[in-house]
């Protein structure tokens, strides 16, 4: 990200570089100085913060801890989709035993299971409707799991569903 040298200004700034040493004796006086490490919230004359910025030493305050944050959220996300990819691809006796929350009453994959936006696996409609077969109990279950998704919910999959309850047919 290019900063625009125009838009700096005078202020705090975090310094990311190792050290800097920031003269703070007058011309013709004898030298003085305070040395600063890394991390340190120093107050900057605009001159002296558009040097720095240019030379990539100082950020904005907080900058540092931001990009961080937004890298461990990034690899959070890249982990939880990979989990669901390995949990997709297990056996549903052993994915009932691992995350016992993915696996419904009817047998099928629930969605949602971590409650990540999109990363729950939701089964087929003929998945489900083949792991409930005639069976009204599973049938029940199944119904309710589906309706659980509320607007999300297949109407065609809650008639089929809801028929076998009524025992009106498959």
């Amino acid at each position: 990200m290019t900063t625009d040298l125009n838009d700096v200004k005078a202020g705090k700034y975090q310094l990311v570089a190792v050290r800097w040493d920031q003269i703070t004796s007058k011309p013709g006086e004898p030298l003085d100085y305070v040395r600063h490490r890394r991390g340190a919230i120093v107050d900057l004359t605009a001159e002296d913060a558009k040097r720095l910025v240019a030379a990539g030493a100082v950020v904005k305050p907080g900058q540092l801890e931001k990009t961080k944050a937004e890298q461990a959220r990034a690899l959070a996300e890249r982990a939880a989709a990979d989990y669901q990819a390995i949990l997709a691809g297990l056996p549903e006796d052993v994915r009932s035993e691992v995350a016992p929350t993915t696996v419904s009453a009817a047998g099928g994959s629930t969605s949602g299971s971590t409650g990540a936006a999109g990363s729950g696996s939701v089964p087929t409609i003929s998945d489900v409707l083949k792991g409930v077969g005639t069976d009204k109990d599973k049938a029940a279950a199944a119904l309710t799991t589906e309706k659980e998704r509320g607007d999300d919910a297949r109407s065609t999959l809650v008639e089929k569903l809801q028929a076998i309850v009524d025992g009106s047919g498959s």
